[in-house]
């Protein structure tokens, strides 16, 4: 006798028409629409650039994904942990700006938490406005003053507050390294770090006298130097980049270089996924942000806090950039003297 061969897939007849028992309908493509959003940030402060772009770019990128992004101020180690521990599915992703890499570089952070095990997404702005600040009435006119001052003053020191494994940790190496090179490694040595943390924890170092030069976004220290209460009255005393509009010289305008080409760094912040992000999402988050990037109403307000929405790159061109930002600068971190060597 013949064998019948049995088919597992059924016909059914339903109200006329005909269905095959046991298939499902197919998975609807993932995508932000509707979503609850998390945004976390490298900073638990809400008075910086990091939660100011953060946030500005969520509120309109929010309207181009059709989602709820909501940022939350958690702080470096946490933002950085959330890329390792969070799903790839679109409720967790991370905006900030280079110290995603650079805490990694400088050894300040575990090599799980590196680029290659998160997915860069595209950029959102930049930030050319990381600024040196100092009292008002300090003996030094800008940071290429102060050696200057320190051959006249013999006894003198200057303490510097940054952060370890930030961008104001390369803005120091670049400025002590030039130090070294211009005026040799006795007035050098004579520049301290003071290890501060948020921009108001710094200020309250300057003016509890703890230390003399600190490190902070532009906008954040501006009310400072307008102010005529002279307990607190600041000036700058260098960018590391030019702002446009702005009088405060940077690094480029005093003459401190890096081996002796002209050195000037902006942040860029760029949007980070955990690792093996659905292909989908990344390209719904990049058409979505193209549109956000171009919007006058996002340029304006960005331009409101000396910011830029800077040129538009997608997820994947993103990735080639930061790469190479990161290579570009891992020379000066590997010969960069320690912190530790020169803390006060």
């Amino acid at each position: 006798m013949k064998k019948l061969l049995i088919l597992s897939l059924c016909l059914v007849l339903v109200g006329g028409m005909v269905f095959a028992a046991g298939t499902t309908e197919t998975a609807a493509a993932p995508t932000f629409k509707g979503q609850n959003v998390r945004v976390v940030i490298g900073s638990t402060a809400t008075s910086g650039d990091s939660y100011l772009i953060a946030e500005t770019v969520s509120r309109y990128l929010a309207k181009e994904l059709g989602a709820n992004l909501k940022v939350d101020a958690v702080g470096a180690a946490k933002a950085l942990d959330a890329m390792q521990t969070s799903k790839a599915d679109g409720a967790t992703i991370m905006m900030f700006h280079d110290m995603t890499y650079l805490g990694i570089s400088f050894g300040a952070y575990d090599k799980m938490y590196g680029l290659e095990n998160m997915t860069v997404g595209p950029r959102i702005a930049q930030n050319p406005g990381s600024a040196w600040g100092a009292k008002a009435d300090a003996p030094y006119k800008d940071m290429a003053d102060i050696p200057v001052y320190l051959q006249k003053n013999p006894s003198a020191i200057v303490r510097m507050a940054c952060e370890a494994g930030g961008v104001s940790h390369i803005g120091f190496i670049v400025y002590y390294q030039w130090v070294v090179d211009t005026y040799g490694k006795d007035i050098a040595n004579r520049i301290k770090v003071v290890i501060g943390g948020s921009t108001g924890d710094k200020l309250q170092m300057l003016w509890d006298g703890n230390a003399d030069v600190i490190f902070a976004d532009y906008t954040s220290l501006l009310q400072y130097t307008q102010t005529t209460d002279k307990k607190l009255a600041m000036k700058f005393v260098g960018l590391l980049d030019n702002i446009e509009g702005v009088n405060a010289t940077s690094y480029a305008d005093q003459g401190i270089t890096l081996d002796g080409k002209e050195f000037r760094f902006s942040k860029d912040f760029l949007i980070y996924l955990p690792k093996d992000f659905p292909a989908a999402l990344v390209a719904e988050l990049d058409a979505a942000m193209q549109r956000t990037n171009a919007d006058p109403a996002l340029i304006a307000d960005l331009a409101k806090m000396t910011y830029r929405p800077g040129k538009y790159l997608t997820a994947a061109q993103s990735k080639d950039f930061i790469y190479a930002k990161r290579a570009s600068l891992q020379g000066l971190i590997d010969r960069a003297p320690s912190l530790d060597d020169l803390v006060l």
